[in-house]
């Protein structure tokens, strides 16, 4: 079926020879557009590019293989209707070494194709994420100990002023995050010098001239713009008919104040602006009594107002203005020699980490970027670039860089370089792009893709402004760097769209979210919906879940704030599902809502996921959280680690204990207080070996229980000596029957799965560098320490049917009918920025100057500058992050969070409707804490809000911009007797149906119809239940246990497996004696297996035969134990006796065959006088041994049953059908008659003949 793209579309998939930027919004399809540029470029009838020409990168894995299944089956289906195009046909073979990769799949590409240019050894390879934590670990505390060593003043005093606590942890987390900020730069060294610069030119003309310096003044001048709004907003509530007029005097007096700090801060009067803001005078308000009744909602909102306005105005007096301006410069000096030795010891850490990669040959992702850049760019000297002394040149000026010849290479084999999810790449990324474009030979070549409003990885050092700087730059006419927007979304409803936009273009500004959300960067709807759901379900819903209510105290005892918002959305949830219709994605028709249409959004996972799916499986909604966390707290996980953990060292307590009360041993509390009481001395493992040493051959239950055990981890332990870890596991997995146990327990195949990951971890520790059970347990530990949590197995299918609960972050990419975002009352995370250092990728170090023998913190202007510009960036990130949860909803839109003071709350909302501008003032949204903070001043200038102002007195203005917007929202406020309420008619509903229950009538019939076909169905007799017992197939051997099973004597016949096999572990099993093991039908597969492998051409003496039975041992043909029970005069004796030579005969002439495997048809009634005759029956054997003699058959059968001289008749009763169906099944397999038919019996050593 042929696609409509869009104009748009078309422009992105069909414009060629420029640099292009695709400003994507959500649900506008980019993946399909950038496929299908793809195969454009590749299907071109005039310019065809082979998709190897083609470089093209994504952020995961699993996008990388998603687009190239893409392409590939795109191919396929192009080859099919052009079967003999060689170029589509050569495509089809190029797609699977096509460079469609990460970017870190494209610098191992680089590496492994130019690793001679670095001197890197090719058989590096790349680090597991568990082992580089342990690496950098043994790094980190061997740097730490060498500088220890030293006794180096400034070391000292750098731990003086920055280490917390009794441990060198915080001293870690510095050093890893400022390595971590560096090798995100291409050029990590020059990074760090430039951070140790800002505190170098440190004199006072130096520091006003600063850029940083410029950005305070910017930084003060937006907030005391901010302040000024508040106050004028304040003296226009004054003014207004009933407010408070008494009160301008004193906000005249505010202003005045603002006023001449704006003057001072224009002129960069430092001490000036300090005088005026660090202990500001403020007017108080008049307590005079008005002469005109005063409206007390515009009295209490002037008083809010100013105290913003003042917070404001204290906050730059206690940031910026603590310190006088000649002290400034003394600052940043004591900062020096720490940030010094900061940035020494993270060089040296880079040094040394490095080395220990080197040694080891591992590299790491950041290795990966930096070594592609290294070969790609060429760093040339200065002073050789331009034939001087190398003395005149110094820092970053010191070196000039080139392209390499492999990048050149690269530029000119690569037709285009495609570069998806753009707004997340980082420096690094960049020049690599920008190295293997076409610079070559002139080509602007480069396409990216992204969506700056969905950049949500700032954590992980992305960085948004690349992509902002081209979106700037770029023309959006024809030219050679061109932008195209595409804001059509092909996934929402209308509904869900307006609201978004109604939202951001309210909340996200260049300031704060890194775009104006214009009517560029708004959304369009480009789906189509068909009518015939209900109007009244569509509208986007705001449940507002009050938290401090005095009912709720009274009647929600013990319940937090997130089982509250848990118990309003499984309400809400059970109002949708079955009763409210969604379109069904493959049909096109609209079907009731069911669970797994639903998912709730969380911003983390942690706390969050467990509250909510205990509260919703509670109610009875089956809910599935894929969690990223939880894996080794998992039992069957945390069991089989205690294990390993005792194996390596049994010295340990809580592990042993751990064992000791698992599944693995059995014992109970009570016996493990009797151990420990019986022997309160030592480790418990000493406890162990002397109850065992006391009570040894004793019949007591504990006793067997711990000797089971001891014995078990002995032969474990001394297996881990030699045994690679995860064979290990599986070993103590296979002897304990852990294994399967673990299966049995509910939910039992994700413990399972968990297990086998387990393993998996294992086989990939055995990869690393390190060995052995003991770095293995180590490493565990270390993984969980560092918190390295790989979250349980997630199942396949795992949430189908389900309530699915996700974090946003990965919830991005993905659609969902019904959304619910949750937790819009949680704080957001700021505690980084109250850090003692601050580290920003383009400002560098923000420090403390720390006096410890003054005992006194002050925090540095630069430090407030670098925290200011974190706090931007920040809370533009939570902005990103609640943009892609509203994009994620294609039909219904939920915002749910609890709320504390509902009423002080629509208050302080009150006073933006009166706001003329789009965009929230700044001071609004940089005071941001929550996602109600930026949520609900949106929604206050809507008319949604009307009804709850009116609730609490507050008399709705309709008189501002947004108060018509075509948005449709549903506010509604949830308090604690709604949900007790609802509580109780659930629970009322229950009762009912089970008093119902209890009290019917079984004997009245409500629907004679209906109760004639239960009738019918319950009365249904299976016509053929006497077919039921008759098997399709039997063996010969079951025909023998039916026949015989009660002839005790005949030790073939009746030798067979219990049935019930009794639940003890393998370890408790005694172990049987060799001689006792191999008789009856064990002896018998013993004598089976020399007779089919018995070579006659060497059977002349005894010798002979003992030789040919030691090689079947040697090749493993037969154990050692089941070659002891073969008498050597047994086989002599059949091979002299006249069927022996006769045998030996056909076997020198090629006519013996041994082991014929067959199956014939049978009346049943023939094998049981019981069954049907009209039915058949399939009998399998294998026939022991057949030779011709001229053309008929003589058949024979190995028989080793204890029989009597003179008891021949018994063996020829029991066994002549079984002999006669040999026979015909040999008649109809080869054509030929079987003129004879023996049993050979070794007990008897004499053959018998059967008539």
């Amino acid at each position: 079926m042929a696609v409509n793209w869009t104009k748009e579309q078309e422009q992105v998939i069909n414009l060629r020879n420029r640099n292009i930027l695709v400003s994507a919004a959500a649900g506008s399809g980019k993946t399909a557009v950038l496929v299908q540029r793809i195969l454009k470029k590749v299907m071109d009838p005039e310019h065809p590019v082979d998709i190897d020409r083609l470089l093209i990168m994504t952020f995961t894995r699993a996008a990388a293989g998603e687009m190239r299944e893409r392409i590939a089956n795109a191919l396929e289906d192009a080859l099919c209707e052009n079967p003999d195009n060689e170029h589509l046909q050569r495509q089809t073979t190029l797609i699977h070494t096509a460079q469609i990769t990460t970017i870190d799949g494209f610098c191992a590409y680089v590496i492994r194709n130019y690793f001679h240019l670095i001197g890197l050894d090719p058989g590096y390879r790349t680090g597991e994420e568990g082992e580089l934590k342990l690496l950098k670990e043994d790094v980190m505390k061997e740097l730490l100990e060498n500088y220890y060593i030293k006794d180096d003043k400034k070391f000292k005093y750098f731990i003086e002023c920055y280490a917390s606590g009794k441990t060198d942890d915080g001293i870690k987390e510095l050093i890893y995050s400022l390595y971590n900020a560096a090798m995100s730069n291409p050029y990590p060294d020059t990074w760090l010098e430039e951070c140790i610069n800002s505190y170098r030119n440190t004199d006072l003309e130096s520091v006003k001239s600063s850029e940083w310096m410029n950005l305070l003044w910017k930084n003060i001048t937006e907030d005391l713009c901010q302040a000024k709004e508040l106050i004028t907003q304040a003296r226009s509530f004054c003014n207004a008919p009933g407010g408070p007029y008494l009160y301008d005097e004193a906000l005249q007096s505010d202003l005045i104040l603002i006023r001449a700090a704006e003057e001072k801060a224009a002129a960069g009067d430092f001490d000036g602006a300090g005088e005026l803001l660090g202990k500001p005078a403020f007017a108080a308000l008049s307590r005079k009594k008005p002469k005109d009744p005063v409206d007390d909602t515009l009295k209490e909102q002037v008083k809010s107002l100013r105290e913003n306005a003042k917070d404001i105005l204290k906050d730059i007096g206690t940031r910026y203005f603590s310190v006088k301006e000649e002290e400034l410069p003394v600052l940043l000096e004591t900062c020096r020699e720490p940030v010094e030795m900061l940035v020494e010891l993270t060089r040296e850490f880079i040094r040394m980490y490095g080395e220990k990669k080197r040694e080891k040959n591992i590299l790491d992702f950041t290795d990966m970027e930096h070594f592609a850049l290294e070969i790609l760019i060429q760093k040339v000297h200065a002073a050789e670039e331009n034939g001087e002394n190398d003395g005149d040149w110094t820092g970053e000026k010191k070196y000039i860089y080139h392209m390499s010849p492999a990048a050149r290479e690269l530029s000119m084999k690569y037709d285009e370089v495609m570069v998806d999810e753009y707004q997340d790449s980082n420096l690094v990324q960049e020049m690599i792009t920008n190295c293997v474009s076409g610079w070559a030979d002139g080509r602007k070549n480069i396409f990216m893709v992204g969506d700056v409003k969905q950049s949500i990885y700032r954590f992980r050092l992305a960085r948004p402004e690349l992509f902002m700087e081209k979106y700037e730059q770029y023309s959006l006419t024809d030219s050679t760097e061109q932008r195209i927007d595409l804001h059509k979304n092909f996934r929402s409803r209308s509904q869900v769209l307006d609201s978004a936009n109604f939202i951001f273009r309210q909340i996200m500004g260049t300031d704060l979210g890194g775009i104006a959300y214009d009517k560029a960067a708004a959304l369009y709807p480009g789906a189509v919906f068909p009518e015939g759901n209900k109007e009244s379900f569509l509208p986007a819903e705001v449940l507002l879940v009050e938290k401090d209510s005095e009912e709720l105290e009274d009647l929600m005892e013990g319940k937090d704030a997130r089982e509250l918002e848990a118990l309003a959305i499984s309400h809400r949830i059970k109002e949708i599902v079955g009763k409210e219709l969604v379109l069904d994605k493959e049909t096109k028709e609209y079907r009731p809502a069911k669970y797994g249409d639903i998912v709730i959004l969380l911003r983390t996972a942690s706390g969050w996921s467990e509250t909510f799916t205990e509260v919703l499986s509670a109610h009875g909604i089956p809910v599935y959280a894929a969690s990223k966390t939880g894996y080794f707290s998992a039992l069957e996980v945390v069991t089989i680690l205690n294990y390993l953990q005792v194996c390596d060292n049994p010295l340990q307590d809580i592990p042993l204990t751990g064992v000791l009360r698992s599944p693995l041993v059995g014992c109970t509390t009570q016996e493990l207080a009797v151990l420990r009481e019986e022997h309160p001395k030592g480790m418990l493992y000493d406890s162990v070996l002397n109850f065992l040493k006391e009570y040894e051959g004793q019949e007591r239950t504990l006793y067997h229980k711990l000797h089971g055990f001891i014995v078990l981890l002995n032969e474990m332990r001394d297996l881990a000596v030699y045994t690679p870890v995860h064979e290990l596991i599986l070993e103590i997995l296979r002897r304990t029957g852990y294994g399967n146990y673990a299966k049995a327990l509910p939910n039992g195949a994700q413990r399972s799965a968990n297990l086998a990951m387990l393993v998996e971890k294992a086989m990939d520790y055995e990869k690393t560098s390190y060995r052995g059970l003991f770095n293995f347990v180590r490493y565990i530990e270390h993984l969980q320490k560092y918190e390295v949590d790989y979250g349980e197995v997630n199942l396949s299918g795992a949430g189908e049917g389900s309530v699915e609960i996700m974090t946003i972050h990965k919830s991005k990419g993905l659609e969902f009918p019904i959304v619910i975002l949750a937790g819009m009352g949680k704080q957001f995370n700021m505690q980084d920025l109250n850090a003692r250092l601050l580290i920003h990728p383009d400002y560098g170090l923000g420090a403390d100057a720390i006096l410890p023998d003054r005992r006194l913190i002050v925090s540095t202007l630069y430090k407030q500058v670098i925290r200011r510009k974190l706090l931007e960036e920040t809370l533009g990130e939570e902005i990103r992050v609640l943009y892609v949860a509203l994009t994620r909803a294609k039909e219904k839109l939920i915002m749910t969070g609890t709320i504390g003071n509902l009423e002080k709350r629509l208050l302080s909302l009150y006073r933006f409707r009166e706001n003329e501008q789009e965009l929230l003032p700044a001071e609004t949204r940089l005071n941001g804490k929550t996602y109600w903070d930026y949520v609900l001043p949106a929604l206050a200038r809507h008319r949604c809000m009307d009804e709850l102002f009116e609730e609490f007195g507050l008399l709705p203005s309709h008189d501002n911009l947004l108060y018509d917007d075509p948005a449709e929202f549903q506010v509604k406020r949830i308090t604690a007797r709604t949900l007790t309420e609802a509580e109780v008619v659930e629970q009322a509903a229950g009762q009912m149906e089970d008093d119902i229950l209890d009290n019917w009538d079984c004997e009245k019939i409500v629907d004679p119809e209906i109760k004639a076909e239960l009738e019918k169905r319950f009365g249904f007799v299976y016509p053929y239940e006497y077919r039921k017992d008759i098997p399709v197939k039997v063996s010969v051997s079951d025909l023998k246990k039916k026949s015989y099973h009660e002839d005790t004597d005949i030790e073939e016949a009746v030798y067979f497996e219990p049935d019930i096999v009794p639940l003890v572990p393998r370890f408790i099993e005694e172990k049987k004696e060799t001689e006792e093991a191999f008789t009856g039908s064990a002896r018998g597969t013993a004598y089976h297996r020399v007779m089919e492998c018995l070579e006659y051409n060497k059977t002349d003496s005894a010798q002979q035969l003992k030789e040919q039975i030691n090689a079947l041992v040697q090749s493993k043909k037969m154990s050692e134990a089941e070659a002891e029970c073969i008498r050597i005069s047994d086989i002599q004796s059949f091979v002299n006796g006249a069927l022996g030579q006769r045998m030996k005969a056909a076997a020198l002439s090629g006519l013996l065959f041994r082991e014929q495997p067959f199956v014939i048809s049978r009346s049943a009634a023939e094998i049981d006088e019981a069954w049907d005759s009209q039915e058949r029956v399939l009998v399998q054997g294998i026939i022991d041994a057949y030779f011709l003699e001229g053309d008929e058959i003589v058949l024979v059968d190995y028989k080793t049953d204890r029989v009597r001289r003179g008891e021949e008749q018994k063996l020829v009763d029991l066994y002549h059908t079984q002999l006669e169906d040999y026979a015909q099944a040999l008649q109809r397999m080869t054509g030929r008659r079987v003129k004879e038919k023996y049993i050979y019996s070794f007990t008897l050593k004499k053959e018998i003949l059967l008539g």
